[in-house]
């Protein structure tokens, strides 16, 4: 999962900047908003970091982790993921398919306003991604808090950034800290944000993860049966409700282990 996030990510970073089609935007300026010079550089290193990341996994970040430090402290006080720049909207995110959806329901709320339009522009989410990254190394390695930390900063400016908060709830999760997390599942999934709901497969994986720990396991299997509605063939999903049939069976628990920052922990059978 990480892996193919990351990948999205690079396809967007590395591709030209965006403008919405749809006709009740208005045009783009030929000033549309752009990136700082700084921000540039900063995007330029997460594709160099990211692309190495691709090849040879986790490992390939540490030489990089430095920079990449130094560039999340380099982040602008107001960088949202939707905020007006030079008199037009700038979108940043990671999914291409969330940078459609945003533009298309900008497009519709211009449409309803009368065609009071304005341009938008979509950008890379350069500091969302480096946060990222660097959270995701850092729950890789155990460095739970440190991750939470980086995670933390980039949400303040961006709280409906899905990915980050996935994230963060794998992190609480390291660190046995199984009611905040399933808040924050909680308050992810009644959240109407058009983008919060289109991820909402997710958090119903942690919330039945934190569930399990709890010793909540009907409300747990409920949790990971949700998941599968909005994704059937989600694997880890059916992998842990067959653990926890094995529960109710009366198999002895195995501990947890959060392994992978963005997908749920597969657990090995039970004995």
């Amino acid at each position: 999962m990480m892996l193919r996030i990351l990948a999205a990510a690079l396809a967007l970073s590395t591709a030209a900047m965006m403008t919405a089609p749809a006709l009740a935007l208005a045009p783009a300026a030929a000033d549309a908003p752009q990136m700082s010079r700084q921000e540039r550089q900063d995007h330029d290193l997460f594709v160099q970091a990211n692309a190495e990341f691709q090849r040879r996994g986790y490992p390939a970040l540490a030489r990089r982790l430095p920079a990449l430090r130094q560039a999340l402290d380099r982040m602008p006080a107001d960088y949202g993921q939707l905020v007006e720049q030079s008199g037009q909207h700038v979108v940043r995110v990671t999914d291409p398919g969330d940078v459609l959806l945003m533009m298309i329901g900008l497009s519709a709320a211009a449409a309803k306003d009368g065609g009071n339009a304005k341009g938008a522009t979509a950008l890379p989410n350069v500091y969302g991604d480096i946060a990222l990254m660097l959270a995701s190394e850092a729950v890789e390695a155990r460095r739970y808090d440190e991750g939470i930390a980086y995670l933390d900063r980039v949400l303040k400016v961006q709280p409906k950034n899905w990915l980050l908060l996935i994230e963060k709830a794998a992190a609480l999760q390291g660190l046995a800290r199984w009611n905040d997390a399933l808040v924050l599942a909680d308050a992810a999934l009644a959240d109407g944000d058009m983008l919060m709901v289109l991820h909402r497969g997710p958090f119903h994986r942690r919330r039945g993860f934190s569930l399990i720990e709890l010793g909540r396991l009907d409300e747990a299997k409920a949790a990971y049966e949700a998941a599968l509605e909005i994704d059937p063939a989600e694997a880890n999903a059916k992998r842990e409700l067959d653990y926890i049939a094995q529960l109710k069976a009366g198999a002895p628990p195995t501990a947890p282990e959060v392994i992978s920052p963005l997908s749920p922990t597969p657990r090995p059978p039970t004995s």
